[in-house]
């Protein structure tokens, strides 16, 4: 087995923290083939740093027994001298708003051990990450364990978690669409939008309720999660967060005959990503307004006012749940390069209220 080390800095130039960013950007750039795809340093520091709604930690898995301080949950403290001898990651998030009997965690291969593509992952590893994920899961009383893996698209199972106890509840495919495919909408067909959720207090209303019903209705397969309780405070503040991490963001608004509010499309930008590249967010449409086009329309908005507004960007970035067999998905409309897939596996069942 593996000795668990905590990471105790959040700073973007801490050896432990740049030599996770490797690791993971190494593994994501073998599946996907993608020069962009990855993490920075910088963006993995701000996750670390934590906010009101979620707690993150990371732990390296090193195969060297020595004294060290220890620091939080009583786990010894990663030194710079022990990055010679870790051999995987794991990174935690604990949510802390709704979803408190969650433990979420990734779990990467250390560069120095990663298998090239198509070898076999290595079970010491996997055993050891499965066993800290338990143990932290048992002490923070969260049941409910939920690792997210990305892979080829259409790889085969994973090989350790399902005798672990997990089951796979969600999976998501990865996409790409190139800028050159984008069309402009017609005038008649565009919707309003706004830089930065700085949205009309008159449509708020109507605009947190569109928020609410698609925390409880998009598709998360099986996967334990609460919807997010949205409010104006909430949204404030995830505006802030956005700024926080160096983001902008588009939203275009899609609107009923009414004129209220009824979807959304999202694409954001930050600053520690390449210059060419930005990511869809959140498309959605309230299922009383559906079947009108309007999603069609607010995606098309989004994307054309981004290319706009970053004339940089090549390259759009979707990540969205897979259709149902002989169903399409909005995005197919702008021929998507698929590039890899994220499937969440789970473990656990919610605690009992006393």
């Amino acid at each position: 087995m593996l000795y668990p080390l905590i990471v105790g800095s959040a700073d973007p130039s801490h050896a432990a923290v740049s030599s996770y960013a490797f690791s993971v950007t190494l593994a994501i750039q073998d599946i996907t083939g993608e020069a962009h795809s990855g993490v920075s340093a910088a963006h993995l520091a701000k996750r670390l740093e934590g906010s009101e709604e979620s707690l993150a930690l990371l732990f390296a898995l090193c195969s060297k027994p020595a004294p060290r301080s220890l620091g939080a949950f009583g786990y010894p403290v990663l030194t710079e001298d022990d990055l010679y001898d870790v051999e995987g990651w794991v990174l935690m998030s604990l949510p802390l708003l709704e979803d408190v009997d969650v433990l979420e965690a990734n779990v990467t291969i250390d560069a120095s051990i990663a298998p090239l593509p198509g070898e076999d992952q290595p079970a010491h590893v996997w055993r050891s990450a499965l066993a800290l994920i338990d143990a932290l899961s048992a002490e923070l009383h969260r049941p409910i364990r939920q690792i997210w893996i990305t892979e080829p698209l259409g790889a085969p199972e994973h090989p350790f978690l399902r005798a672990d106890g997990y089951t796979p509840a969600h999976c998501e495919r990865q996409a790409i669409i190139n800028a050159d495919a984008i069309v402009a909408p017609d005038q008649n067909d565009r919707c309003d939008v706004i830089e930065d959720m700085a949205f009309d207090p008159a449509d708020l209303p109507s605009f947190l309720a569109t928020l609410q019903e698609s925390a409880a209705k998009y598709p998360r397969g099986s996967l334990s999660l609460e919807p997010v309780q949205w409010s104006a405070s909430r949204l404030q503040d995830a505006a802030a967060r956005l700024r926080d991490r160096g983001g902008s963001q588009i939203t275009a608004i899609a609107r009923d005959v009414s004129g209220k509010p009824v979807g959304l499309a999202e694409v954001a930008k930050f600053e520690n990503d390449a210059d060419s590249v930005a990511e869809i967010g959140l498309v959605y449409v309230r299922e009383a307004s559906r079947g009108l086009g309007l999603g069609k329309r607010a995606l098309a908005s989004a994307i054309s006012a981004a290319l706009s507004i970053w004339p940089q960007t090549k390259q759009i970035y979707a990540s969205y749940p897979n259709p149902q067999p002989g169903a399409s998905h909005i995005l197919d409309h702008y021929a998507p390069t698929g590039i890899s897939q994220a499937t969440a596996w789970q473990k656990g069942v919610p605690k009992l209220d006393s």
